[in-house]
């Protein structure tokens, strides 16, 4: 349609077309955020957040984003000038658990420190105007005084909101743990994740709010396991492989990234084979009973981007 907004999402599969070395999904993300437009967000001298999740404080979990494709990205954003850190929430004892689970200077080639200081009582309070439930949102005071963020995001089930990827990891992983406990308080509110989803969308907005054209979103499509990464324990993931998909813009790339795993068959000795989900259902709808859809549509919504992408793949 003319004069409609069509966003990029890019695509790197985790199936190799060849047996070389530049088929593996390790050096095909670089081309993906090459692509996607990395070297227009990340200017010399930048200092740059790159946003994961370590993994649970249990040490329990383990489908969580391997290291070896986070020093990826701290590499890439070395060769164009930037300085790299690497970060999640929940103070020092999160940063604690990161080490353990291989999340550390060793492996990545850069500092991990926590988004909002050692005791979360680091952030800046950001106005979120026209809000769908929280007026203020208190941004993790890293995030905001890092001058480009590199959303790196795992996507998988959550209980709350059915799915958590890129928009999640900003929303309650950027944030202090007062607005967290706002978000989760607006689970009372309904019973579909309507209202949680929303509040999401609020954090989401105050986080990026300083990154106009200085913020980059993955996500990583593999081991898509029914809960959160924060849960102390994995289950199998509910869809084959997919790949990893990159875009400058959040909604675009969590529309593509749940149609990619909607689209996929279930999983042999998962949730999904066990509940007879196919290709074309609403995968996390039917695990979770709530629709993980409505953080997109709230999101566009809200101005955060656009649901019609284009997929290119390399």
């Amino acid at each position: 349609m003319r004069g409609v907004l069509v966003s990029k999402v890019y695509l790197a599969r985790s199936r190799l077309r060849k047996l070389e070395a530049e088929e593996s999904l390790p050096n095909k993300l670089i081309k993906l955020l090459r692509e996607a437009g990395i070297e227009d967000v990340i200017q010399k001298g930048n200092i740059v957040a790159i946003k994961v999740h370590v993994g649970d404080m249990s040490n329990s979990g383990y489908r969580y984003i391997r290291p070896i494709f986070v020093r990826k990205v701290v590499e890439l954003v070395r060769s164009l000038g930037g300085i790299p850190f690497v970060t999640d929430t929940w103070g020092l004892k999160h940063i604690e658990s990161a080490v353990k689970n291989g999340f550390n200077y060793a492996t990545l080639n850069a500092a991990v420190i926590p988004a909002n200081g050692i005791k979360e009582n680091f952030y800046y309070m950001v106005k979120v105007p026209n809000a769908f439930h929280i007026e203020e949102v208190q941004v993790a005071g890293n995030i905001y005084d890092a001058d480009v963020l590199i959303n790196f995001a795992h996507s998988k089930g959550h209980p709350s909101c059915g799915y958590g990827g890129a928009i999640k990891n900003l929303a309650m992983g950027c944030i202090s743990y007062k607005t967290r406990g706002e978000i989760h308080e607006l689970e009372k509110k309904d019973d579909i994740g309507a209202c949680f989803q929303e509040g999401m969308i609020d954090a989401t907005r105050a986080v990026l709010s300083n990154k106009r054209g200085k913020a980059i979103h993955i996500n990583y499509i593999m081991d898509v396991q029914p809960m959160c990464d924060c849960a102390p324990y994995s289950d199998n993931p509910i869809v084959p492989d997919i790949g990893i998909a990159v875009s400058t813009d959040i909604i675009a790339l969590e529309k593509a990234t749940l149609d990619l795993i909607d689209n996929a068959p279930p999983a042999p000795y998962s949730i999904a084979e066990r509940l007879n989900l196919k290709p074309g259902d609403n995968k996390f709808f039917k695990i979770h009973k709530k629709d993980p859809y409505i953080q997109v549509r709230a999101g566009e919504k809200a101005g955060l981007g656009t649901q019609r992408y284009e997929l290119v793949e390399i």
